[in-house]
């Protein structure tokens, strides 16, 4: 009973759910499953000999086959071999297989040994003659193949040097053919083969380039960020050392008035021989031109902080003596205008903070202050809301240019109050304090309260 290894559908309707199951043929008795089965055992055996056919060229050897195989025939009938037609047609079919098998012979001998060509060709024909002999011997007592003259009373010998000759001389033929045609399909797939790597190699480098590219690309881009922000780094730092300027030329005005009328007046004084009230305001002049001297310092000092990034200092700084040594600048002016200062402040009242910077803060909130109270109290005070401790500097409103007060801008100034204050002299110093709080990240902020204008500086942590 014949056994077969088929593929069924374990179900019905599932074609693509295969299971293998040995099953004898006998079982199969739906003529449906049957063919199916017998389709399943014998494709692989068509798939197996189509590859062969492929590989061997079966077509050109079988043509080339016949066409030796037809050859012969007028020869043949020529020596009166037509007259057994059994034995003719036999020994030609016989022929056929052996040129055929000569052919395959030829294939494997260039594919199977790896070695010289030449030395392929010798082997192929070897094999030709192996083959002529092994015809001949296994079907002359059926046929007589062989042309022109009977062979079967010659010497074993020298039968077999014809036979031998025969073969080579088929192979003369067949040998020639296979290796030119394998020859050529070789370097038709060398040249295949180099054209893919060609490919592949220019894909790879379109891949590297583009790679290439995406990351000069990323780095363009990063030194264009880096760039953007040290352009706009560098135009906040002119913007502030502009200011710093505008401060300079603002600040030291009227302390400078102050000390050119005070000159003046000591000269009249030491012309009419009053020398001990000239020589207290020559000590007036002096302490004016050693505070002048600190302020611009404390300028210098934000300067150098923009220009050189994490040059700010930070330490506790003793807010009643700042105030006091920015206060004395102003002490001459203050009584001028008839108005006083009161400090209203605990002694012992610290911050961390940067002093120079600081000290440029309180030095233009009372240069603002003092400069617009008539008659009036400046004061300066202190209070605590939540976990911050706010500096007051408050001064009566009735020469306030109201343009340059904002109500209520605890984070500083916006934009707007700073364009107001930019337009007239009055308010470069409170933008100038904008910038500086900003830096020193303290909360800045001036209001209109009360009749009062009320200037406050935040710090964080107390």
């Amino acid at each position: 009973m014949v056994v077969l290894s088929v593929l069924i559908s374990p179900e019905a309707g599932k074609d693509t759910d295969f299971v293998f199951k040995e099953l004898h043929f006998g079982q199969l008795t739906h003529p449906a499953t049957r063919v199916r089965a017998v389709t399943c055992y014998i494709a692989p055996i068509f798939v197996s000999m189509r590859s062969s056919i492929k590989k061997y060229n079966l077509q050109l050897g079988a043509l080339i086959a016949t066409v030796v195989t037809l050859a012969i025939v007028p020869v043949r009938l020529s020596e009166g071999q037509g007259a057994n037609l059994v034995s003719l047609i036999g020994s030609e079919v016989v022929i056929w297989l052996m040129c055929l098998a000569t052919w395959l012979s030829s294939y494997q001998a260039y594919h199977r040994f790896n070695i010289v060509k030449w030395q392929k060709v010798a082997l192929a024909l070897l094999f030709c003659a192996v083959i002529s002999n092994v015809f001949f011997l296994a079907s002359f007592r059926f046929f007589a193949d062989y042309p022109i003259k009977s062979v079967r009373e010659l010497p074993l010998w020298l039968l077999t040097i014809r036979l031998s000759l025969r073969g080579i001389m088929l192979g003369l033929i067949i040998v020639p053919i296979i290796f030119l045609l394998e020859t050529e399909r070789e370097r038709q797939e060398e040249a295949l083969k180099r054209e893919r790597d060609r490919a592949v190699e220019a894909e790879r480098q379109k891949h590297v380039l583009e790679m290439l590219v995406s990351e000069r690309t990323a780095d363009l881009e990063d030194a264009l960020a880096v760039l953007g922000e040290s352009q706009e780094e560098l135009d906040h730092q002119v913007h502030l050392l502009t200011r710093v300027v505008a401060s300079i030329a603002h600040d030291v005005h009227a302390p400078l008035q102050f000390i050119v009328a005070a000159t003046k007046h000591t000269g009249n004084l030491i012309i009419t021989s009053q020398l001990s009230e000239a020589a207290e305001y020559n000590q007036q002049v002096e302490r004016g031109l050693g505070d002048m001297a600190v302020y611009m310092q404390n300028l210098l000092e934000f300067a150098r902080s923009q220009v050189h990034k994490g040059a700010l200092h930070s330490a506790c700084i003793n807010l009643p003596t700042l105030i006091r040594e920015k206060a004395g600048l102003f002490e001459q002016i203050i009584t001028s205008n008839g108005s006083k200062l009161r400090l209203s402040l605990h002694e012992n009242l610290t911050v961390l903070s940067n002093a120079n910077l600081l000290g440029v803060i309180l030095h233009n909130l009372l240069d603002n202050a003092s400069k617009n109270t008539r008659n009036g109290e400046i004061e300066i005070l202190s209070e605590t809301i939540g976990d911050r401790l706010y500096l007051c500097i408050q001064n009566p409103l009735n020469h306030m240019p109201l343009n340059g007060i904002t109500h209520a801008d605890p984070q500083g100034f916006s934009k707007r109050n700073a364009a107001n204050l930019a337009g007239n002299s009055e308010g470069l110093g409170l933008i100038l304090v904008r910038d500086i709080a900003a830096l020193l990240n303290v909360e800045f902020g001036i209001e209109a309260v009360a009749g009062k204008v009320v200037a406050r500086v935040g710090f964080s942590g107390v």
